[in-house]
């Protein structure tokens, strides 16, 4: 997704273009970029037989060029990009491999470095040093429905890194509220696939370059002044009630019939080797529900056997 990031956008492109396994298809969405974003992608892509670009004939956001994207692929796996990002060479070998030994893997996201405009880069393990440095780089994070409905649980990362089935994204995508969800529209692919059902898997790789620029629509924003915070944690909160309503409508679920659904020991039991918080964030859940007494001890039960078993196998 592009928008007047036409000095970066054909790197992103040309990126994606020379992965060591090629990309079926490259689609590059303009929200009615205003620089010269529309006349390059023309001149180097207008003829592509891999690359589509889409030109939007109005700017709407982040949201909205996901929407289009999505309406436009094919895949059986699709990835996201921003255009101001780059991928590393072997990003797409790594992640189809994880598909390929996990088939019960519906959503990936993989670890980034950042890459300043002074072209320093921060340090960061490369790909092969952080491979050597852990026994496991893939890990298995489980199913999410529950936290998520109940706590706004965020499993994912920015959007660059993010990847997943084409069947989840059609549970997901489009998604009407485009004002919401102008920048950090990410929002809604995790949180949205979460809500779906997606089984969740993290790769410590890192396997995408995140550019930290002047221009950069979120990151920069964490400087501003505390009414201005205040009021963007605001529109967030608005924004993500819709977000969570839209999907209840979606799947039928409510917070409160998931909460009394006695299915936060079975989710939590999905997750390979769960941290303290996620323990402490289950019991929670179970504590607070409307579960009569036995079915919460017995649901605790559940949950502290798993976390205990886990905790003896790190």
């Amino acid at each position: 997704n592009n928008y007047n990031y036409g000095k970066f956008v054909i790197d992103a492109v040309e990126r994606a273009l020379e992965q060591t396994i090629s990309f079926d298809e490259v689609i590059v969405v303009d929200d009615f970029s205003t620089d010269d974003s529309v006349k390059i992608l023309q001149e180097y892509y207008g003829e592509h037989h891999q690359v589509k670009p889409i030109l939007k004939s109005k700017n709407e956001g982040q949201l909205s060029s996901f929407n289009e994207g999505y309406l436009a692929a094919t895949g059986d796996i699709v990835c996201f990009l921003d255009s101001d990002d780059k991928y590393e060479p072997t990003y797409l070998e790594n992640i189809l491999k994880v598909y390929e030994q996990h088939p019960n893997c519906d959503f990936l996201f993989c670890g980034y470095r950042e890459l300043h405009e002074t072209g320093i880069d921060s340090y960061e393990l490369s790909s092969t040093e952080s491979e050597q440095k852990t026994e496991n780089p893939i890990r298995d994070l489980g199913y999410s429905v529950v936290s998520t409905f109940c706590g706004q649980t965020f499993i994912g990362s920015i959007t660059s890194t993010l990847s997943m089935k084409k069947t989840i994204l059609d549970q997901i995508l489009p998604i009407p509220y485009l004002e919401d969800w102008r920048i950090r529209a990410d929002d809604c692919l995790v949180f949205g696939s979460s809500l779906v059902g997606a089984r969740k898997f993290k790769l410590k790789n890192k396997l995408v370059q995140y550019r930290i620029h002047s221009n950069n629509s979120f990151y920069n924003k964490k400087d501003r002044d505390s009414r201005e915070k205040t009021i963007s944690i605001y529109k967030r909160k608005l924004g993500l009630k819709r977000l969570i309503t839209f999907f209840e409508e979606k799947t039928l679920h409510t917070q409160n019939n998931i909460l009394d659904s006695g299915l936060a020991a079975e989710e939590f039991k999905t997750i390979i080797k769960p941290n303290y918080h996620q323990f402490q964030k289950y019991a929670e859940i179970v504590l607070f529900s409307g579960l009569t007494l036995p079915a919460k001890i017995i649901n605790l039960a559940r949950i502290i056997k798993h976390y205990r078993l886990s905790l003896s196998n790190k």
